[in-house]
């Protein structure tokens, strides 16, 4: 009799266990943001990622930065994890342990301070590299890297096979 009393309880707490999430033990979900949207706010063409948020920046017509060209920019400035690219010289920053994974086409423009940072940018970019971050250039055209305040940093060419480790600064032709 007493093992029938605690069947219910038993087929309780199994039940209960069926509707948890499937993240295991200290691992946690985190929603992306699209830019704009509830985490990404956007004003005219510059968006920034809220504080400790996923963002993902597209070119779209909303930031101006679509599949056409366009300016617009982008911030990641507090252990922000942010992924996004745009087509038009574009302008990003990612600062203060985010780590932010952004490309852009022509004319753009990265920087990058106390965070982990893997860009790619166009013909004419540019990206600084400063206060301990960690750098991971691709060039598709000409650019120049600059490298600084105990960072580390590496770059590749559009002819290169492998990435080149930087001590200050680099570019491509």
């Amino acid at each position: 009799m007493k093992k029938l009393l605690y069947l219910p309880s038993i087929l309780g707490l199994v039940l209960s266990l069926s509707i948890l999430p499937e993240t295991g033990c200290g691992s946690e979900a985190t929603a992306v943001s699209q830019c704009p949207g509830p985490g990404c706010a956007c004003t005219g063409s510059a968006c920034a990622c809220n504080a400790g948020a996923s963002c993902s920046w597209a070119g779209n017509t909303t930031t101006g930065c679509n599949a056409q060209g366009g300016s617009c920019s982008f911030q990641c400035l507090s252990g922000n994890q942010c992924t996004g690219a745009c087509q038009g010289s574009c302008s990003a920053d990612c600062r203060n342990g985010s780590n932010c994974t952004l490309s852009t086409g022509e004319s753009g423009s990265f920087s990058c301070e106390k965070s982990t940072c893997s860009v790619s940018v166009g013909k004419s970019g540019s990206v600084s590299c400063n206060n301990g971050a960690t750098c991971h250039v691709v060039c598709t055209g000409s650019c120049s890297v600059s490298c600084s305040g105990g960072s580390a940093c590496d770059l590749k060419c559009a002819t290169d096979s492998t990435p080149k480790t930087l001590t200050s600064s680099g570019n491509c032709p």
